[in-house]
């Protein structure tokens, strides 16, 4: 296993989970590990490491650079356990090596770790690390995204080593964002961003503020997971503050759930309306989330460039539809409502009793933060022409509202 470079004596030495499926609660094509290797001239650096069971494929690639007893120090971003895993194996080969870290991380590896004979060093925003011909300058990143959070930056390469800000959840034999294609590295960057990083937007802007503040160049950004991040690092900088800000299309994403073809058919004219009023439509029928385009992670992926959602079930023993309510405590965990720019929607279902789903959908809908029209639209049983062409019509009412925002 070979080391990839990133610039004179820059190295990533990650490891590749070419079979990981399913993680934070989406699924992915497999994901990276990312670790580097920085040489200086005085002293050898490893920033981040692996998950548990992945350390060898970072030893041998540490090992294509340098023999990796001559590491002298760690560098440990973030202690999520896919970062910090590879910890207690180096710890115990490096005795005593010195494992730069925030205040609060130190106390999060003592509680993933047996840390007692562990050399940790504790770093504030604006502490350096000199190499020799080399310096690293630390970024406390609270929440960016657990609280012991930080950021790298290596001056004379301008280079940024955020954790997993401006990552994304691939695990392919391209290393660099030109090599996969700038349109599929965003397209991964999005799903990372709408299924981890939404709760977390007001945090975004003001550390993109602060990074910008610092007068910095950022020729490179190195994740920890994916690709890097050296011929679009503007692009996703600029994808990062427009997804924090809400930035959006004139688009609906419409997703439901149906036990008998009631609610689907109401999705559909509502998606006919929708379409013939101009909007981009998306529309995803849950399931059991097994199928293309139907999983939560994908529909919040879908939601994120949205500025219209639609939510709608049908009511089973007076609650909403299972699958409707594992998407609403997905969607009221991610909290769409905190990018600055809000977004609109309504619920709607139908019944054969006395109903409740569309008022229980809307409810969910305000707890995250998504300003809901109205009080949704529900009918009894299967949908007739009439009540067809008024979900039709409330496609087109809610295309115009949309192309007025």
């Amino acid at each position: 296993m070979k080391a990839t470079q990133l610039a004179e004596g820059v190295w990533w030495v990650g490891a590749i989970d070419w079979n990981l499926r399913d993680y934070h609660g989406y699924t992915l094509p497999g994901t990276t590990y990312n670790a580097y290797l920085v040489v200086g001239t005085e002293k050898t650096v490893l920033i981040d490491t692996c998950y548990p069971g992945f350390e060898e494929q970072v030893l041998c690639r540490v090992a294509s650079v340098v023999d990796p007893k001559t590491i002298d120090a760690i560098v440990a971003n973030h202690i999520e356990v896919d970062h910090s895993g590879g910890l207690p194996k180096m710890a115990r080969m490096l005795p005593g090596v010195p494992i730069y870290c925030t205040e609060i991380a130190v106390k999060g590896l003592g509680r993933h770790y047996d840390t007692q004979d562990w050399n940790l060093q504790v770093v504030k925003t604006g502490d350096t690390l000199a190499l020799g011909n080399k310096t690293l300058t630390f970024l406390e990143a609270p929440m960016l995204h657990w609280p012991d959070s930080m950021f790298t930056y290596l001056a004379e390469d301008e280079i940024l080593f955020p954790n997993d800000a401006f990552g994304q959840h691939i695990a392919s034999s391209e290393r660099f964002d030109d090599e996969l294609g700038k349109d599929a590295s965003l397209s991964h960057a999005q799903k990372f961003f709408a299924n981890l990083i939404i709760p977390l937007a007001p945090k975004v802007l003001k550390k993109l503020d602060q990074v910008g503040g610092l007068g910095i160049g950022i020729s490179m950004i190195a994740p920890s997971h994916g690709v890097i991040w050296r011929s679009h690092a503007g692009d996703i900088l600029q994808a990062y503050t427009d997804w924090s800000k809400g930035v959006s299309k004139e688009k609906v994403t419409i997703v439901y759930d149906t036990m008998h073809g009631s609610t689907d058919r109401m999705a559909q004219a509502l998606a006919d309306g929708a379409m013939d009023g101009g909007l981009e439509v998306k529309v995803c029928l849950l399931r059991d989330g097994r199928y293309e385009g139907c999983h939560r992670s994908d529909i919040v992926t879908e939601m994120l460039d949205s500025k219209a959602i639609l939510i709608g079930s049908p009511t089973l023993e007076d609650e909403v539809l299972p699958t409707v309510a594992g998407f609403l405590s997905y969607l009221r965990g991610l909290s769409p409502g905190l990018l600055a720019q809000k977004k609109i929607g309504f619920a709607f279902g139908s019944h054969g009793g006395h109903g409740g789903a569309v008022k229980q959908i809307g409810e969910s809908m305000q707890k995250a933060g998504i300003e809901v029209l109205g009080d949704g639209y529900e009918v009894t049983f299967r949908p007739d022409a009439d009540e067809r062409e008024a979900c039709y019509r409330a496609g087109l009412a809610l295309a115009e509202r949309v192309r007025s925002l």
